[in-house]
């Protein structure tokens, strides 16, 4: 579990404990809180803050049942080598986990049919009647007597858009988005983030999924334009600094080079492809054998410019410009 990030939510403190000590046997962490880098939550119950903040903003977190973990265990135990994304399939917390829902007002029986096997399918159960322990009551119209009941034992009241999103999401969203009062147009509008994201096993998570909806992060943004004002103010630094050119200076150890020396002759000693001096060269040999090497004609290399001492990041460095046109 190298890699794994846990989390839990609705579990009890000693079941918590426990499986955080087993999870920490086999590589992963465990944070009580629901933190930026939690790959899995281990889910004990869907009403609560940190399954609907999941549900909402994090589909890169994947929800699972505490029997994952124990698979898991039993896998390691055994020194089998476990089939991690099919024990994660199996485990993954089902979109309607401990709902019973109801429906009323439609007619049509071929698609009643087709959304009570939705229910069951999704890890719902399915209930014909009406009772104070359905958990949602999914209504066509604001009316009817299921709608009335539903009222007056305060069961969630939802439009079918509801059904169809939350089974898209995979994870329950939040009813109150879902009003029969709303316009059907509105209904769902930011229930969720939609993010492209990866499918990964075990914590190896996928950063390159941006916003879908709503565009690239806050953050990503303002570095971006930080990185590119501050990309322009090197450019500038580097083109815009006067070069001045630098008288060789001769010591006592050039002079006695310079004398012990024969004079190098055009042509004869080294290679020149051009009569006049050489402008550009980017060898960092070029400075010394400037100042050392001397003939009776003119210089084989120019001595190399040197620019104003300045502060920086570039301070102290030489750096020439080869390739790029006027502009650049």
């Amino acid at each position: 579990m190298d890699g794994v990030v846990l989390c839990c939510t609705s579990i009890s403190p000693e079941k918590r404990t426990e499986l955080a000590s087993i999870t920490a046997q086999m590589g992963a962490i465990h944070k009580l809180d629901l933190t930026s880098d939690v790959t899995h939550l281990i889910v004990g119950d869907t009403d609560t803050p940190k399954y609907k903040f999941v549900a909402k903003e994090r589909p890169d977190v994947m929800c699972l049942l505490p029997a994952w973990v124990d698979a898991l265990r039993a896998s390691w135990v055994e020194a089998l080598e476990p089939d991690l994304p099919a024990l994660e399939a199996q485990y993954k917390l089902p979109a309607l986990h401990n709902l019973r829902i109801c429906v009323t007002g439609f007619e049509d029986m071929a698609y009643r049919k087709r959304l009570e096997d939705d229910v069951n399918s999704n890890g719902g159960d399915y209930r014909g009647n009406l009772t104070k322990d359905v958990t949602h009551l999914i209504a066509k119209e604001p009316s009817g007597a299921k709608y009335k009941y539903a009222i007056d034992w305060n069961i969630k009241i939802v439009s079918v858009e509801w059904l169809e999103q939350t089974l898209e999401r995979g994870m329950i969203l939040d009813e109150h988005l879902y009003s029969l009062s709303l316009p059907p147009a509105e209904r769902g509008r930011n229930a969720w983030i939609r993010r492209v994201v990866s499918t990964s096993s075990l914590g190896k998570r996928s950063f390159d999924g941006d916003f879908a909806a709503n565009g690239p992060r806050k953050l990503r943004r303002v570095a971006s334009a930080k990185l590119n004002s501050q990309s322009v103010g090197l450019w500038t630094d580097i083109v815009s600094a006067e070069i001045q050119a630098e008288e060789p200076k001769h010591d006592q150890w050039s002079e006695r080079l310079a004398h012990n020396r024969p004079a190098l002759q055009r042509g004869s000693s080294l290679p020149v492809k051009s009569s006049g001096p050489l402008t550009e060269r980017s060898s960092l040999h070029a400075q010394s054998s400037a100042t050392v090497i001397e003939s009776a004609g003119p210089p084989l290399l120019a001595p190399f410019p040197e620019s104003p001492q300045k502060s920086g990041i570039f301070g102290g460095k030489r750096i020439c410009l080869y390739g790029f046109n006027e502009k650049k």
